[in-house]
């Protein structure tokens, strides 16, 4: 299952949501058992821990973010995972940074141009005692209404990214951002082949390579010379084969792993593209 953080439309009653008219400005986990999940990042976000630590996987390796540090994290899939210690609790504060806000700090801030493409999506960064102050007043939204919430949170949006900027990291944080808001198209293989098995719309891929819908449809074509949804359920579906011809697993954890939205949706598919049903192929190597 994918978790998307903030879920768009934001969900107004959930309580985990600090939200105004423009949408959600923060959230607040708070984990009792540890627990491995993929969140789907729609905006940039920096992300706090105040109990436990918060690991994120990646290729290179895991990163660790203790209640010492802060992570700044680009929009994008991640895998995460609490360390709880024994009757104890994990939280951490997840403060979403839209793109406008970034834009009008870089050029208030004259950060200038990109040089070069950031790499990681990540930047782990030591919070100072005035970090920690502004995250424990930002815990504090949470379980007391404050008037005037949608001027009041655009403002800490800001202070928590001047408090980086002045911590003495100025250079790692202007390079983040200006990497954050660079309107140059990423590499379209590269981010498609990425997230090819999560359940992702085309949507979300043209945002994550940096292209308007029409121009991630018109590059895709000429890169694969099939149009997107087409090649990316064929993709899918050949995973798919081969998990049903190898593994154990059911259909549904199948559905899950190939970024299918549904079982029924997945059977459909794969009947009308191989002419039978999963359960018949299986059924098929099991006599053979």
């Amino acid at each position: 299952m994918l978790f998307r953080f903030p879920p768009i439309p934001p969900d107004k009653t959930d309580a985990t949501f600090l939200c105004g008219k423009e949408g959600a400005f923060a959230k607040l986990k708070i984990e009792s058992k540890a627990g491995k999940r993929t969140v789907f990042l729609t905006e940039h976000t920096l992300l706090f821990v105040r109990k436990g630590a918060k690991l994120l996987h990646f290729s290179t390796g895991t990163v660790t973010v203790t209640p010492d540090n802060a992570v700044l994290l680009k929009k994008g899939i991640y895998v995460m995972a609490e360390y709880i210690e024994e009757g104890l609790s994990f939280e951490a504060l997840l403060l979403f940074l839209p793109v406008k806000l970034l834009k009008a700090l870089a050029l208030q801030q004259q950060f200038g141009r990109k040089t070069e493409h950031q790499g990681e999506p990540f930047m782990l960064l030591p919070c100072n005692d005035l970090m920690q102050g502004f995250k424990e007043q930002l815990r504090q939204y949470f379980d007391t209404p404050v008037a005037n919430i949608d001027q009041l949170l655009p403002l800490k949006q800001k202070e928590i990214l001047l408090l980086l900027i002045s911590s003495g990291q100025r250079n790692r944080v202007a390079h983040f951002i200006l990497d954050a808001i660079s309107t140059e198209p990423e590499d379209l293989e590269y981010t498609v082949r990425t997230y090819l098995l999560q359940p992702v719309t085309l949507e979300d891929l043209a945002n994550l390579s940096n292209r308007s819908l029409a121009s991630f449809k018109r590059d895709f074509q000429r890169l694969f010379n099939a149009p997107p949804k087409q090649w990316i359920n064929r993709q899918r579906l050949e995973y798919a084969r081969l998990l049903l011809q190898n593994s154990n697993q059911r259909v549904a954890e199948i559905t899950t792993e190939c970024g299918f939205e549904s079982p029924s949706h997945f059977i459909r598919l794969f009947k009308k593209t191989y002419g039978h049903t999963p359960q018949s192929l299986r059924a098929d190597i099991t006599i053979d």
